[in-house]
């Protein structure tokens, strides 16, 4: 008797090892790679491991065959992009699934690359070609419309400008009289001047030590930062968080598309301590490698605490708890942020870790580790003991005597199994430290003797279930095969909202939505042999859509009467509705000209529609109207004011009722932004940098200058 139970206890324990791992891998995927015109597919999970289980495998959406097994080598008769899938069928459990993928393969027949070096004096520029092939030919396209050849050409340039220049490698295969080409290409800048005419800009802005930078320029490409408290940064408009108070000089490098103009801008930057935030912090070890932490501050309600342990990971709360999984001197920062997120401290402390070495044999004490249960009827309930110890981790399995089977359960202490059958069975707990490598499990076996009364079909027990996956919009939604002998069962699948549903007979369906939004699927399972069915449904949100119609308008001016001036940048449209925001009907026109009711803020949304009218995108935008209370207002001392001054993301010029010319220029003497326009005319700023700009402002009445502060 004692050899038995040793003999179960293996087996108990091989089974369980072998469901959990069976638990977190695939049950089935498929892969390929490809040399030249040859493939190689692969398929793996615990599917494909079943010894019951065979793989066929098809080419070109199964009119050609390939092969059978595991890992299948195919040569394709030509280059293109394939559909190849592979068929699992378990001759044992009598079920099929399949699995397809696309596969890219090319001819290796020609292996040309080229590529040319520039330079240039004045207009004349100098070429050079090179590719991995000797005796290549080289034609090429210098961009204005002429064209020459050889490996070293100079081309004389009528004007100064950036030119697009290829060339085309020309190379004869010896063996296969193949002959072969490649082109490549790329922008070369003729310019006899000074070719570096930058100008730039810093602006910031600065909250509690957190400082958004934003750089401007006229012809810049990259920006490198300095910050001057030792870090760098690059981008236009980086994110910079200062660690202490103190006076730093802040420095951008704006470099030009060719990497050879470059300029330098500084400006210093007063960093001040934010708040008088003070705190603190203690902690104690719990166990092994557990440690509690314990955080202190007068910050008050609202108060929170972010966490770096010191060994890369972070935490919030302001007592956490953190497992250390080795030895060492860890550097634990703790940053407090009061209410409003403005004001913050750091503290930092070094805390010594001891964790134990890590070993396979542990000291499970027999009467410490227990599993125990209670039922109703065929429901049974399972918990196993509990330890203060965050390393350890729990695990539960079924083990039916008479078949042999082992059911994991969902990780836990604790776990709820329906018995579909009476008979006798043994609840596996395995228990594993996670700190030190090594693991334990006991049992226990129990009668099952209760079984409900069966219902005429209980779609529970066999395993009724709904599936889908999508690529944007395209779903395929899959319904459990719940028999393959069997012609009782019968399925539908049915997609939409109520009005509006599309019905597909069988348990796979691939539907295309043609709008985004939330739609309930539901799939229809009737036994027509127990006269009985159920429906199991499932919400979907879609909100991919691969609708060509995009929406997009921009506000030309306003005038001061309230009529909006628009231009429709919409691509790929057919129709259009335009909503004002003002409660009046809304227009199908194109480019409409709307007079607004009253100064005010007005959401303008234009939604597109495409040649079938089904599929539409939205565009919105906040248009701000100030109408002037009499036309005599627009021809006095108002005309060139700015409002409001200072501004953050944007303001107006009144320009009259007579078309005037304007121009921003910052503060460097750079132009910002210039038109032709009349009436009211709106300016966004939000992305200019801080500081006081000059608006020129000049019609057939004269000229005037007028000025705006932008500070955000």
């Amino acid at each position: 008797m004692k050899k038995t139970l040793q003999f179960l206890t293996l087996a108990f324990a091989f089974l369980l090892g072998n469901s959990a791992q069976a638990q977190s891998a695939t049950r089935m995927k498929v892969g390929a790679t490809t040399s030249c015109l040859t493939a190689v597919f692969v398929t793996e999970g615990t599917l494909v491991s079943d010894s019951c289980a065979t793989v066929k495998w098809t080419v070109n959406n199964g009119t050609s065959a390939v092969a059978s097994g595991n890992k299948v080598t195919y040569t394709f008769s030509a280059a293109g992009t394939y559909t190849v899938c592979a068929k699992l069928v378990n001759t044992c459990k009598k079920f099929d699934t399949s699995v397809c993928m696309s596969v890219t393969v090319a001819s290796c027949d020609c292996k040309l690359t080229t590529e040319f070096s520039f330079k240039n004096d004045c207009k004349k520029g100098m070429f050079m070609a090179y590719s991995n092939q000797k005796g290549a030919t080289y034609t090429w396209n210098f961009g204005d419309k002429t064209e020459g050849k050889g490996t070293d050409p100079t081309h004389t340039y009528m004007s100064e400008g950036v030119y697009k220049v290829c060339v085309t490698a020309s190379w004869k295969d010896s063996t296969t009289g193949k002959v072969c080409t490649a082109t490549f290409c790329k922008e070369v800048k003729i310019s006899c001047g000074n070719p570096c005419d930058l100008k730039g800009e810093i602006g910031f802005t600065n909250t509690g030590g957190k400082v958004r930078f934003k750089a401007s320029s006229n012809t810049g490409y990259t920006y490198e930062w300095s910050f001057g408290d030792g870090q760098t940064g690059k981008g236009i408009d980086p994110y910079h968080e200062y660690t202490k108070p103190g006076t730093y000089t802040v420095c951008v490098t704006i470099i030009d598309k060719t990497g050879k103009c470059k300029i330098k801008i500084c400006k210093i930057i007063v960093i001040e301590k934010p708040c008088n935030l003070i705190g603190s912090y203690t902690w104690k070890k719990l166990n092994d490698s557990t440690y509690k932490f314990y955080a202190t501050s007068n910050g008050g309600t609202g108060t929170t605490y972010t966490w770096s342990w010191g060994d890369g990971t972070s935490s919030t709360g302001s007592d956490p708890s953190h497992v250390y999984k080795k030895s060492g001197v860890y550097e634990v920062c703790l940053k407090i942020y009061n209410s409003t997120k403005k004001c913050y401290s750091v503290i930092c402390k070094k805390v010594e870790v001891t964790v134990p070495t890590a070993t396979k044999t542990c000291k499970w004490e027999k009467n410490a580790i227990k599993v125990g249960y209670s039922n109703k009827c065929n429901v049974y309930s399972f918990e196993m003991t509990m330890f203060a110890d965050s390393c350890i981790t729990y695990q539960l399995g079924v083990y039916d005597m008479k078949t042999g089977k082992l059911v994991s359960l969902p990780a836990g202490r604790t776990g709820t199994y329906t018995f579909s059958d009476t008979g006798r069975f043994a609840i596996i707990a395995k228990y594993s430290n996670i700190c030190t490598g090594c693991d334990t499990q006991t049992y226990s076996m129990f009668n099952v003797t209760c079984k409900p009364t069966a219902a005429k079909c209980n779609w529970a027990a066999t395993g009724a279930s709904l599936t889908y996956s999508n690529k944007c919009n395209v779903y395929t939604f899959e319904g459990k095969n719940l028999s393959t002998t069997s012609n009782c069962y019968k399925y539908a699948i049915v997609v939409g909202n109520s009005g509006a549903t599309t019905t597909y007979n069988g348990r796979v369906a691939t539907h295309t939505f043609k709008t985004t939004g939330t739609y309930t699927v539901c799939i229809k399972y009737t036994d027509s042999c127990k006269a009985c069915d159920t429906s199991i449904c499932a919400t979907i949100k879609v909100d991919c859509s691969p609708c060509n119609a995009k929406a997009g308008f921009t506000v030309d001016s306003v005038a001061t009467n309230g009529k909006m001036y628009v231009k429709n940048t919409s691509t790929g449209a057919k129709s259009y509705v335009w909503n004002f925001g003002d409660s009046s009907a809304t227009s199908k026109d194109k480019t409409p000209l709307h007079q607004f009711p009253a100064s005010g803020a007005y959401t303008v949304c234009l939604t597109a529609y495409d040649s079938s009218g089904t599929c539409s995108t939205t565009y919105c935008y906040t248009v701000k109207i100030i109408k002037s209370r009499s036309n005599n207002s627009n021809n006095t001392g108002s005309i060139g004011n700015s409002f409001p001054n200072p501004a953050d993301a944007g303001f107006y010029i009144n320009l009259g009722s007579d078309k005037s010319n304007y121009v921003v220029y910052s503060s460097t003497g750079q132009i910002i932004t210039q038109g032709n326009n009349s009436g009211i005319l709106y300016l966004d700023s939000k992305n200019w940098a801080n500081g006081n700009y000059m608006i020129a402002i000049k019609n057939a009445n004269g000229n005037r200058t007028e000025s705006v502060i932008i500070t955000h």
